[in-house]
């Protein structure tokens, strides 16, 4: 299989990469980083790619690679606001108001719940955090995961219990001291 172009690769992977790594590292200026020096070490070690096995699984694993190498370096840790506007920076509030439809209030209900959701997986190990988003986002089957991962299918079948029971307890807490 030739090399691709770096644009190939930017234009197939580049979102999912940027989302993926966002999760992991939690900023977008170090997901920004990780998700450059990934595509970089894709293009230099084109030589050792299986074509027998799955362009997207290689390069999520690379991508790892490079989060774990940057944490291992002393990668920055920064606190990421979760209320922070996305986009072109309108803020949410702004955009409900423009929006004016009879589905404020679900939209409303719908943004806290996903408040809710993100700050729990902040919370969750880093480990926990990709596994889900490999699986639950991304939507990759165990095995995939695995080869991603480079750990037996059984570790991620584990991996992504204890993810989902931690994030059902952080919800669960959270629910409970609103409850209060």
């Amino acid at each position: 299989m030739a090399r691709p172009g770096m644009e190939r690769l930017v234009r197939d992977y580049g979102e999912r990469a940027f989302q993926f790594a966002f999760r992991l590292a939690g900023n977008a200026e170090d997901a920004g980083e990780i998700v450059q020096e990934a595509f970089f070490r894709v293009l230099r070690h084109w030589g050792r790619y299986d074509p027998d096995q799955p362009l997207e699984n290689w390069f999520f694993a690379i991508l790892r690679r490079v989060f774990l190498d940057s944490m291992r370096r002393g990668g920055r840790r920064r606190a990421v606001s979760l209320d922070a506007p996305a986009g072109d920076g309108a803020s949410t509030y702004d955009e409900i108001i423009e929006d004016r439809s009879d589905r404020v209030l679900e939209s409303l209900e719908r943004e806290e719940s996903g408040r809710k959701v993100r700050g729990a997986l902040e919370r969750l190990p880093v480990d926990q955090r990709a596994i889900l988003f490999l699986i639950d986002v991304e939507g990759l089957r165990y095995e995939e995961a695995a080869r991603v991962l480079d750990c037996p299918i059984g570790t991620v079948r584990s991996r992504v219990s204890r993810a989902r029971n931690g994030l059902r307890s952080l919800l669960l807490e959270e629910a409970e001291a609103c409850d209060r």
